[in-house]
């Protein structure tokens, strides 16, 4: 991305040869660009060892799920670094019936032979659970996703495979910007994700279990992944396999081989859980930017938001507030992995509408730090050497400008700042957008981000990338302080 300013206008020029020329408005009126990043003091930032320090000591609590202990315990940390920088901080108060699964595996007796036990990659979340000696029946194959046989599955295990889904980048998103200019955007992303959403179809169809086989990603990749996330009790136990694992016990379907699939887990009703909302005043309380991410989640990436949220409000609160116009919310939500019960970012809205009415601009950060991991051909999950591309949506051109002219010469290199124009909104930002807020939802997409390994997978994660963006968002909030309501709707009349 290329940078040109003249007098009262900013030429953006991309790689594709295309130029815009957006025109911004200061507090006062006067023209501005978004190349003019005022006020930003890197010397009143926490320290980059301090910010990876809080990333490494929340690693090391395990997967937060929704409302567990771990969960729990980051909250709690949040809150505390928050109020001891100054910010009030307040709560909304939820409960759920949370489903805390505690032992998984899956024996295969076969026709003639001795009975032996298969790898299992992971279980499906909120599935369902079985007694300690689990559940039996001839193991059966259902088909592959989307086309499933549902004949003839009474009191037996159903054995289904799935191909991942891409993301069609190229048709989900129009760039504003792409920096560097130099890189590509991907016209698709295979993430390592469950593509099988609803398991209750076999459940209907007299099934005991499901045993689920990726067919498309290698072991390591499959491994751990906690997906797919917030979807109701399914009535039925599922566990994940890898490739190979799939294709053996494929071609046992249908010789008599018997299957037992073992899932205890417990479900703990009216767990509380708690979304923070904090406060930092500025000179005026009639607009707000809101800072936004959730709490829960497996990894150390995908609810690191909250360590860049305590080290922006950390820098903000050293900032004078005579330097601060507009008041900044920084809204915690828990709920992302427990969407049935608790509603997360949609809480905010429907219980603060006073808050929603007075925000001109809002930034949500999530998945912070990923270098890339991808399987090669030989399907060896391995570190590429680059860091993974990061995705900031916004259908806002004016604030997507201000976040592009903040990654200038910054170390966040892959990043497409781009406009879902067909439905390509993801995260947490989305609520926000579609709530009339000129909304940037930064959002990495890692095969890893749903991986949920014991030290939270943070050797795939890089501090300087991490304290990178850190200052990047630093910078942005500064603009959006510093421009207009209109400008930062793009109107400049």
């Amino acid at each position: 991305m290329q940078w040109a300013a003249a007098a009262s206008t900013l030429s953006v020029v991309r790689s594709s040869g295309a130029a815009f020329v957006p025109l911004y408005r200061d507090r006062d009126g006067f023209p501005t660009s978004p190349g003019e990043i005022p006020a930003f003091h890197p010397e009143r930032m926490p320290s980059q060892k301090e910010v990876w320090e809080s990333l490494e000591w929340m690693a090391k609590l395990g997967p937060k799920y929704t409302g567990n202990s771990a969960h729990v315990k980051f909250v709690e940390y949040l809150a505390s670094q928050l109020q001891s920088s100054g910010l009030v901080v307040e709560r909304d108060h939820f409960t759920f019936p949370r489903w805390d699964a505690r032992r998984w595996e899956i024996r295969v007796t076969p026709q003639s032979g001795a009975a032996f036990p298969v790898a299992v990659t992971s279980y499906f979340p909120y599935s369902g659970q079985t007694p300690g000696a689990g559940v039996s029946g001839e193991l059966v194959y259902a088909g592959s996703n989307p086309s499933f046989n549902l004949n003839n599955l009474q009191g037996k295990v159903a054995l289904i495979d799935f191909a991942i889904k891409p993301r069609e980048f190229s048709q989900m998103y129009e760039p504003w910007a792409i920096y560097p200019a130099d890189a590509k955007f991907p016209a698709e992303l295979r993430p390592a994700r469950g593509a099988v959403s609803d398991l209750t179809q076999f459940q209907k169809a007299g099934a005991v279990g499901v045993i689920l086989a990726w067919t498309d990603v290698s072991d390591a990749n499959a491994a751990d992944q906690y997906t797919p996330f917030s979807r109701p009790p399914q009535n039925i136990p599922g566990l994940y396999v890898g490739r190979e694992v799939g294709a053996r016990l494929k071609s046992l379907c249908g010789t008599g081989a018997q299957a037992t699939v073992l899932l205890e887990a417990d479900t703990i009703p009216d767990s509380p859980t708690d979304t923070l909302i904090a406060t930092l005043p500025g000179t005026r309380s009639d607009e707000v930017i809101l800072v936004n991410t959730h709490t829960d989640g497996p990894n150390a990436t995908e609810e690191n938001g909250g360590i860049a949220i305590v080290a922006l409000a950390k820098y903000f609160s050293k900032i004078p507030k005579a330097e601060r116009q507009r008041t900044l919310v920084f809204p915690l939500t828990t709920g992302h992995f427990a969407l049935p019960w608790v509603p997360s970012i949609r809480g905010v809205i429907d219980k603060h509408p006073e808050l929603i009415k007075k925000a001109v601009a809002a930034l949500t950060v999530e998945h912070l730090g990923c270098l890339e991991w991808m399987d090669d051909a030989a399907f060896n999950y391995r570190a590429t050497g680059e860091n993974e591309w990061s995705v900031a949506i916004t259908e806002t051109k004016a604030v997507g400008e201000i976040l592009g002219a903040a990654l200038e010469n910054s170390g966040d290199r892959k990043t497409g700042v781009v406009n879902p124009v067909h439905g390509g909104w993801l995260g947490e930002g989305s609520a926000l957008a579609h709530a009339g807020i000129p909304t940037i939802g930064y959002i990495p997409q890692p095969n890893y981000l749903l991986a949920g390994p014991a030290n939270g997978c943070i050797e795939k994660l890089s501090s300087d990338l991490m304290y990178s963006q850190i200052q990047v968002f630093a910078k942005t909030i500064h603009k959006m302080d510093q421009t207009s309501a209109a400008g930062l709707k793009g109107q400049v009349g």
